[in-house]
């Protein structure tokens, strides 16, 4: 990738980690953590910051799929222009090391930077083209080069949308925070074990007692149909413990290590049902 990408100065990359960040401190019940990140966006990503102009800009180019060639070159034009007028680059920069500063000074060092971005190549093709749009001496070759990998992007029928979203930070909202979850973990829970996380990270206190409640019920009738039926003499054997187990799981409670008893429930009613 180009000298003039640098991650840690990404807007879309930087955005994303933070957001990642976030879902995971929500999912480990680490509210205070996921909120003192919200408020960090909230103050560098005000409204008339350089950063938040250029997150706009990076944006919209990063959300535009499936366009006509006439008119994702159009788009580049346009976006070029907007990248040369709108921007003071040095306070857009400053802004940036404020941002990167504070997000160090909160978390330590490089915590929020190592949250991974599935969309890295895609974000670094946009912000390297955004700086040399930018950068009055720009390299022709290099910046024609991105363009036309742009114009790929911006014309590629996407089977998925990318994950940035319009930057209104009263609106990062719990379902931002499951999105975010299910993409990363979506292959590896089944579909039992990813709702009560969602309502876990949902706060829906009430819902996922009920979803618990549910769990609970369709767990003993599998492991019942399931002990009837099977030559299994140790499972047999364990019986009364392993119904007595599930038995004595409490629904009303809504925490961390109750959420995993009931992901582990999930697991066990699938691998019954699949055998």
């Amino acid at each position: 990738m180009s000298k003039t990408h640098n991650k840690k100065r990404n807007v879309g990359i930087i955005y994303e980690q933070i957001i990642n960040f976030v879902c995971g401190r929500l999912i480990e019940d680490d509210k205070a953590s996921a909120e003192k990140a919200t408020k960090i966006i909230k103050k560098h990503f005000s409204e008339g910051s350089q950063l938040y102009k250029e997150y706009k800009l990076f944006k919209a180019l990063a959300t535009t799929k499936n366009t006509p060639e006439q008119l994702a070159s159009s788009i580049i034009n346009e976006a070029r222009k907007a990248c040369n007028n709108m921007f003071d680059s040095t306070q857009l920069e400053k802004e940036k090391s404020l941002l990167i500063r504070d997000l160090n000074y909160t978390f330590g060092k490089g915590v929020i930077f190592s949250e991974k971005v599935e969309s890295y190549r895609t974000y670094a093709t946009i912000q390297t083209l955004l700086n040399e749009w930018r950068n009055s001496s720009n390299n022709f070759d290099k910046m024609t080069e991105y363009e036309i990998k742009l114009h790929g992007m911006l014309t590629e029928n996407a089977e998925s949308k990318s994950t940035l979203e319009p930057i209104k930070v009263d609106k990062i909202t719990y379902q931002l925070m499951n999105e975010m979850f299910n993409k990363k973990y979506k292959s590896i829970l089944n579909n039992g074990q990813q709702r009560l996380i969602s309502l876990y990270v949902d706060d829906d206190e009430e819902a996922l007692i009920e979803a618990f409640r549910d769990s609970k019920s369709d767990c003993l009738n599998v492991l019942e149909a399931y002990l009837k039926s099977c030559n299994n003499r140790i499972l047999i054997e364990k019986r009364s413990r392993i119904l007595s187990k599930i038995q004595d799981t409490n629904v009303n409670i809504v925490n961390k290590e109750n959420l995993q008893k009931f992901l582990t429930i999930e697991k066990l009613k699938e691998e019954l049902q699949g055998e």
